[in-house]
């Protein structure tokens, strides 16, 4: 950090005696990185710098690259998969326009939010990212509380979009079956699909153990497979489906939610467009086993970020296209209203064939995903801030990686399939969960560094992609629209508000505080002390 500073600002200085002092306050010591790690870890001098930087030892291996990660990015987000099965709300909420446009808007305003986190992984490219950044960048008397409870939303938001993606995974395969038998339509009992989760997470967590070091290798190639099948299940529809008119794809709005009014319905429609474009961090989750992390990671985030809204765009412009008659699409024996168009497209051999790839590709790319989730945990635990830190948080010495980690998410995700057993409605009250967690983290952590900029911009560490003049209204646009995208997440599809459609996202999301600060005060604050304490040479101000 710079060590420049204003007159009329006291200001700390906090290397070797700073930290010296922390075993008054019970924080653990740190072993400084080894300076011949780069021949065991592959790291850069540069990545040895941030890392010693950061307070850091490097336990995880640099295995990645700028284009194995693009391509892990790509799967993991699994973005046109992802988007197409999930536009329901969008429909029943607004209608075809509604599902178009609020992914325009929710484009433009994940922009600020990316370049922003770009240049935050570019300062400090380390796997706790949000919670870190928090810790690093917030007010001094805040920074502890602040980075703690950003660290469970943190973890919230990866566990549960984990279970997004294995329960769309369990959920499609019945919906294949469904689409070959009509008997298994009619009867299909909703905890089949929990079974068919928990046996694929078991798979998953197997797969990243025993396989991690092939994580990087088999990218490209399954990443190759992502754009044939994309085509394979694009051109058939634009050939063989029925067409919409271009009033009613772009100006026929439409209120299945009994919401007051189509502007009020078309707000709580966004949530497929808003849970589409987020987890692109994943990148940055992964910055301790990616080679000149502070240059790859922005330029993956930045890369994907584009690259998938482009598909996702042209994916739901072609379904709307094709979808003339929503109600019947929404009726769908499968759930799926894309489904429903790709029945209009093509004979059940061709059909079965997209699905089972598409199934695949889901598998293939929560195995990725899983990796930046198991980082994410694993973060948070070597800092003290969960349960049983010590356990999640160890690294493997053989395999180096943290597989403790991997078995907690294995069974986190295992408990929140139990959910679909009540509601098939649970898959989006998940979705929400995983989107409002994440976009809380997205919020505080572009705040924090707001802050810092205006406050004390001095403090700031150097960045390789730096925002410059730009930084300031690209931080301020990025929180308002994190924060406005936030409150929409907790909204429920339908009105009135049954039991059956309510929207658990908020209750799921205030308890996980609840247990969050409990655990604080129950004595997670006499170990917990945030990653900003082993910053070296940090500058402690009394803000």
């Amino acid at each position: 950090m710079s060590s420049t500073t204003s007159p009329d600002v006291d200001v700390q200085r906090s290397s070797a005696d700073k930290m010296a002092s922390l075993s008054v306050s019970g924080a653990p010591d740190q072993e400084p990185p080894d300076e011949g790690m780069s021949t065991n870890h592959r790291s850069t001098r540069d990545d040895m710098a941030n890392m010693r930087r950061m307070g850091r030892s490097q336990e995880l291996v640099r295995r990645f690259h700028l284009w194995s990660m693009l391509s892990f990015v790509a799967l993991a987000t699994a973005a046109w998969e992802l988007a197409i099965f999930g536009i329901s709300p969008a429909l029943v909420d607004g209608g075809h326009p509604s599902l178009l446009y609020s992914s325009l808007w929710c484009f433009l305003g994940f922009g600020p939010v990316y370049l922003s986190m770009s240049e935050m992984a570019s300062m400090a490219p380390i796997v706790g990212a949000q919670y870190h950044w928090v810790s690093e960048f917030a007010p001094e008397r805040a920074q502890k509380i602040l980075s703690y409870f950003t660290g469970w939303s943190s973890t919230l938001a990866w566990q549960a979009g984990n279970a997004w993606g294995l329960i769309l995974i369990g959920t499609l395969l019945q919906a294949i079956i469904k689409v070959n038998s009509e008997a298994y339509a009619e009867s299909a009992p909703n905890w089949h699909g929990t079974v068919i989760v928990i046996g694929i997470s078991i798979v998953a967590v197997a797969a990243n153990v025993f396989g991690a070091k092939w994580l990087p290798y088999w990218q490209n190639a399954v990443f190759a497979l992502h754009i044939i099948a994309y085509a394979g299940f694009i051109i058939p529809i634009w050939v063989n489906a029925p067409r919409a008119s271009h009033s009613q794809v772009w100006g026929s709005w439409e209120n299945h939610g009994g919401w007051n009014s189509i502007a009020l319905s078309a707000m709580v429609g966004q949530l497929p467009a808003l849970a589409s474009q987020t987890a692109i961090d994943s990148a940055v989750h992964m910055a301790e086993e990616v080679r000149n992390a502070s240059v790859s990671i922005p330029r993956v985030m930045m890369a994907t970020w584009l690259f998938n809204y482009v598909t996702i765009f042209i994916a739901l412009v072609t379904i709307a296209y094709h979808m003339p008659d929503i109600g019947l699409a929404l009726d769908d024996t499968t759930g799926y209203p894309v489904i429903f168009v790709l029945r209009q497209s093509m004979p059940l051999p061709w059909l079965n064939v997209v699905l089972a790839v598409i199934l695949l590709l889901l598998i293939f790319g929560n195995l990725s995903y899983l990796a930046s989730v198991t980082r994410d945990i694993f973060a948070f635990a070597r800092d003290q801030g969960l349960p049983f830190s010590d356990w999640i948080g160890k690294v493997d010495p053989k395999r180096r990686i943290p597989t403790n980690a991997c078995i907690v998410t294995g069974a986190t995700t295992a408990l929140f399939s139990l959910i679909y057993i009540g509601s098939p409605v649970a898959f989006y009250a998940v979705i929400s969960l995983s989107t409002v967690a994440i976009l809380q983290c997205y919020c505080l952590s572009i705040g924090c560094l707001l802050w810092r900029r205006i406050a004390f911009p001095e403090t700031l560490p150097p960045a390789k992609f730096s925002l410059g003049v730009w930084g300031i209204p690209m931080n301020i646009v990025a929180v308002v629209f994190s924060f406005y995208s936030f409150f929409w997440c907790f909204w429920p599809q339908e009105n009135p508000v049954t039991a059956a459609g309510f929207n658990w996202a908020s209750p799921l999301f205030v308890a996980t505080g609840i247990i969050a600060f409990a655990y604080y005060f129950l004595g997670g604050r006499r170990k917990y002390h945030g990653p900003v304490v082993y910053i070296e040479g940090r500058q402690v101000r009394r803000d």
